[in-house]
């Protein structure tokens, strides 16, 4: 193995490419010893487990930057270094400017006490990518009823997220835009633009399982608002 470490690079959790250090080795080798363990007792729970627990901290990563981001622009002159954190936490991250000034607001908007607790602790678990929308209306002043938090923190994508943030503003989609919507049920994807709608019905086998995952990889991921 090449140990170069532009030759080891793997897609980190949150947007960026990051150099494989020991404790992302650590993990891909945790991988290989619970697979052994799983084998030799013939038991793939012991394998499934194991991967929840490692899926569990990647999801985890991009809320745990914006707590960082948070946390350490309060506590940055304390450390006596030149520069604004903004400035060095850009060239430490490789992301912009705009982008630490999101993640910041996310944190804000968690612990600012304007969200119900028991929806504050479930948008904690949802992806940073969902929740950067959220806390770009909360700061622009918008007023989110009870309800409304519930449906936000219960979200299932990002495109459901911007759906009701529209609904609270009280706006439309940005004209000329198109929103896709994908009725699994009636097998139906219909294509909305300028408020009027462009169907395609589709006829295809449920039970077959390459059809099904076609489906999930091109509608799914966000990509269209499952109904």
């Amino acid at each position: 193995m090449n140990n170069e470490p532009e030759n080891d690079i793997v897609l980190g959790g949150l947007d960026a490419f990051l150099p494989l250090g020991k404790p992302q080795r650590d993990i891909l080798s945790r991988v290989d010893d619970v697979m052994e363990e799983a084998v030799e007792q013939k038991n793939p729970d012991i394998a499934f487990s194991a991967m929840k627990g490692i899926l569990g901290v990647s999801q985890i990563s991009g809320i745990a930057f914006a707590k960082f981001i948070y946390v350490m622009s309060f506590q940055w002159k304390a450390f006596g270094r030149r520069g604004t954190f903004e400035e060095n936490a850009e060239d430490e991250f490789g992301r912009k400017k705009v982008t630490i000034k999101r993640n910041y607001q996310v944190w804000e908007m968690l612990v600012s006490g304007d969200i119900p607790k028991e929806y504050s602790e479930k948008l904690k678990t949802m992806p940073i990518r969902c929740l950067i929308p959220i806390a770009t209306m909360w700061k622009q002043g918008w007023e989110v009823e009870t309800n409304q938090w519930m449906k936000l923190a219960n979200a299932p994508d990002p495109s459901t997220v911007n759906k009701l943030i529209r609904e609270i503003k009280g706006v439309e989609p940005k004209e000329g835009s198109l929103q896709i919507e994908w009725d699994s049920i009636n097998h139906t994807i219909t294509g909305w633009k300028n408020n009027e709608p462009h169907s395609i019905y589709l006829q295809y086998d449920e039970n077959d399982l390459v059809v099904v995952s076609m489906l999930e990889r091109l509608l799914g991921g966000g990509k269209a608002l499952e109904k």
